[in-house]
């Protein structure tokens, strides 16, 4: 069982050390390369309400525990949000991702946005297959990233 919360400044080394747990492969598929840190200028922009949301997931015994984060941020385009999505490896394939997603998505019915684009890593199967079980359709390819984009529904509470 786990707990969502938002993430809060405060939060940033609870992030970072969840960050040094999970492997390098995971790092590499949510950024593109093996970061083992968010830094304190990037952190407060995703913790900024007016650039974005970021969720924080804690299991239910340890409440300040962190063992994912994502972020729904607000693009230059209209109607256009871009998700990151960052799972612990011991919690990979347990649903914390899907249910990040989700909040996402309801979140952005909630700010008028029709698209949820993410952004990851071919090889990234459990957010390739996140993002097909919310319609996104991924494009043929057997090399480098792939830009996804999940349509938003008009109504909230959409599950999947």
């Amino acid at each position: 069982m786990v707990r969502v919360r938002h993430g809060r400044p405060e939060d940033l080394d609870r992030v970072n050390a969840m960050h040094l747990r999970c492997t390098a492969m995971s790092r590499y598929h949510r950024y593109q390369a093996p970061r083992q840190r968010i830094g304190h200028a990037e952190w407060a922009n995703l913790t900024d309400p007016a650039l974005g949301t970021t969720w924080l997931v804690a299991p239910h015994d340890d409440p300040d525990g962190v063992v994912a984060v994502s972020h729904l941020m607000r693009t230059d385009r209209e109607g256009v949000t871009e998700l990151g999505l960052l799972v612990e490896d011991g919690w990979q394939y347990r649903g914390v991702g899907t249910l990040l997603t989700h909040c996402a998505v309801n979140h952005a019915v909630r700010e008028d946005s029709h698209t949820v684009t993410v952004m990851t890593d071919v090889d990234n199967a459990p957010m390739l297959a996140i993002a097909r079980r919310f319609g996104a359709v991924p494009p043929r390819t057997e090399s480098g990233t792939v830009d996804l984009a999940i349509g938003v529904p008009r109504t909230a509470g959409v599950r999947r």
